[in-house]
């Protein structure tokens, strides 16, 4: 009888539902810069579709620390499991940081640069003040920028402002006249007459904008956790190229956008950045951005600071690869 009870238990156990069974019930911090950007919608959408935990980290949450290298630093100390502060990232790899790219998540640069309306090109900006946030991306895409029209470094006065809102608010108060933004943030200085005058996805083509990241301690230490993590981001952006009107919904929310027409430009126009992707020649072409504001190109090898074995565990359980 004892033994028949023990045989029913085991079986029960076994036809539980695996997110039931193996569940990673500690708390897991995915850092972000701020809310609303739109490289970043593969987090939210994990965390709105419930891939998280559907892969057993059920108290996966969203952190927003205001700047990227805020991100860097929480990263490096351990005061959150993941990262998407790539660019940030990639200054401390070049000096040889333990730091892991487990993904690419977004292939494109979204940020446009954003200008007062008597401003049509780039040399009308020799003098003037624009936008950046020091230590984050918008500063050396935009030193990347300027190099690829010829154009010095000290060309303007760069005004260091760390989140989009701080950004609209200046240009609106007339104390610099750009700044890079990425959509949707730039939307309300669009409507209010503000130009874009280079969108730098058309500038800069195929170039890996967003990641996932961690460090090579953690992949050492809880490898099951990395694992987990990485197939709810790589399902979220599957979900994402799929399912455009549930991710539209998700742009509205996730960027307090009030217009669905809006929101759906921007899903048309970006939907094929979402690309579940990694290769040494991704990581290079956006390492090649950065040194843009190094004084000596550093001796980078991407496949030092590469791990695809999370990734491609991640295709072959969701059915992309046989």
């Amino acid at each position: 009888m004892k033994t028949k009870m023990r045989g029913a238990l085991l079986l029960a156990a076994l036809l539980l539902p695996v997110s039931l069974a193996a569940q990673y019930t500690k708390p897991v911090y995915i850092s972000l810069p701020g809310p609303g950007n739109i490289q970043h919608l593969a987090y939210v959408t994990a965390k709105d579709r419930g891939f998280y935990e559907e892969m057993g980290l059920p108290n996966a949450q969203i952190v927003y620390l205001r700047g990227n290298a805020v991100n860097v630093q929480a990263l490096v100390s351990g005061s959150v499991h993941f990262s998407s502060a790539f660019g940030p990232a990639m200054q401390t790899m070049f000096r040889g940081e333990q730091l892991r790219i487990l993904l690419q998540i977004f292939n494109q640069i979204p940020f446009g640069l954003i200008t007062r309306p008597e401003v049509t090109r780039l040399e009308d900006l020799k003098g003037a003040k624009i936008a950046v946030t020091f230590g984050g991306s918008t500063y050396s895409v935009l030193q990347a920028l300027f190099a690829k029209y010829g154009l010095p470094q000290n060309s303007a006065e760069y005004l260091n402002i760390p989140d989009n809102q701080g950004k609209v608010i200046a240009l609106q108060q007339g104390r610099v006249a750009a700044a890079l933004m990425a959509p949707p943030g730039d939307q309300p200085l669009l409507k209010a007459g503000f130009k874009r005058i280079v969108y730098l996805g058309d500038v800069f083509k195929d170039v890996p904008f967003s990641a996932l990241l961690t460090t090579a301690r953690l992949i050492q230490e809880e490898p099951d956790l990395v694992e987990r993590m990485t197939k709810a981001v790589v399902k979220a952006l599957l979900y994402i190229r799929a399912n455009r009107e549930g991710s539209v919904d998700i742009i509205m929310r996730h960027g307090k956008l009030e217009q669905r027409e809006v929101a759906a430009s921007l899903y048309d126009l970006m939907r094929d950045a979402f690309v579940p992707a990694l290769s040494a020649e991704g990581v290079m072409k956006r390492a090649e951005l950065e040194f843009a504001v190094l004084k000596e190109r550093p001796n980078f090898k991407p496949e030092l600071f590469m791990d695809d074995r999370f990734f491609k565990t991640a295709l072959r359980s969701l059915g992309q690869v046989k």
